[in-house]
């Protein structure tokens, strides 16, 4: 078993060393790759394929507005579980600090921060993953239009050395097999979709209001959200020390 995982190690850190063989020979290549794996364009992805598919008028309307809605259920769902995983998980670090791999440098600036975060699951490929599943589900054009969006936003997080290919597939695999649970359980269907879309004919106004923030929110992983938790728990931290 231990030769299986040294192997499978092996293969992951060559996968990586040739896509990341890509980067640092053009600034033009390096920004189209930097574009891709921007929260902007998933999030521009995601709103646009929703809205055309949740105000497309055919018999199945209702059925496949109650797919979207579990498809951002299962979405957040999964993104739990995938940094379950990665907190519970022995620290992965990413390729892009790791000396002795040869890393690539792209020659755009690549914005972010991660020495402290565990490479392993990929949340954007969670993410971006569970929508393609959700998205299949009701529109197959779609579906296959997503399969592709998801596959080069995921080739370019390991192009700038963000990940390795063996996280981008983890998550890949976390965000399908959860947003299919979801999204075909009976349980979610009448407990949780039949409700939220009660309010939607109820009120409307509101629904949609909360409806677009979900929608940012998703496109930008939870960023707001975890933030917001992140500072409270610095507050309440600071707040304790001072009682002390």
């Amino acid at each position: 078993m231990g030769a299986l995982f040294h192997h499978l190690g092996d293969l992951d850190r060559l996968g990586f060393q040739f896509l990341n063989s890509f980067s640092g020979r053009s600034p033009l290549v390096d920004f189209i790759i930097d574009r891709f794996d921007s929260d902007g364009l998933k999030g521009c992805a995601l709103m646009i394929t929703f809205g055309a598919l949740w105000f497309q008028r055919d018999d199945n309307a209702a059925r496949r507005r109650e797919t979207l809605i579990l498809t951002l259920v299962s979405i957040a769902v999964a993104l739990v579980v995938a940094r379950l995983l990665a907190d519970l998980l022995p620290l992965r670090q990413r390729p892009m600090y790791v000396a002795t791999i040869g890393y690539r440098k792209p020659l755009v600036e690549v914005g972010t921060s991660l020495e402290n975060w565990s490479s392993f699951p990929s949340d954007n490929a969670t993410l971006v993953f569970a929508v393609t599943t959700g998205v299949w589900l009701v529109s197959r054009v779609w579906g296959i239009l997503w399969a592709v969006f998801a596959t080069a936003t995921m080739i370019a997080r390991v192009c700038v050395g963000i990940h390795y290919p063996g996280d981008v597939i983890a998550g890949a695999l976390i965000g399908i097999a959860i947003a299919l649970a979801v999204i075909r359980s009976a349980f979610m269907q009448k407990r949780v979709a039949a409700p939220i879309m009660l309010a939607e004919h109820r009120v409307p106004a509101i629904f949609y209001s909360v409806l677009l923030i979900a929608l940012f929110e998703v496109g930008t992983l939870f960023d707001f959200v975890r933030e917001s938790v992140h500072e409270a728990g610095h507050v309440a931290l600071m707040m304790l020390r001072q009682g002390m």
